[in-house]
């Protein structure tokens, strides 16, 4: 993995995380920081996707 793909996924896993430690704490995100958080869990599969694809 490069280390460009690396640095994708951890700024992208710490957005998730921040959202999930929010909803943890508050109990309930805005509709916006819900799609907010979908798009950026679908970002990450789609980085993992090409990683995945660039390996074979």
């Amino acid at each position: 993995m490069s280390k460009e793909t690396k640095i994708i996924l951890d700024e992208l896993n710490y957005s998730i995380g921040k959202l999930n430690e929010k909803e943890k704490n508050d109990k309930k995100l805005n509709d916006s920081q819900y799609w907010y958080r979908k798009g950026l869990l679908t970002a990450r599969n789609i980085v993992l996707k090409v990683e995945e694809l660039n390996n074979k």
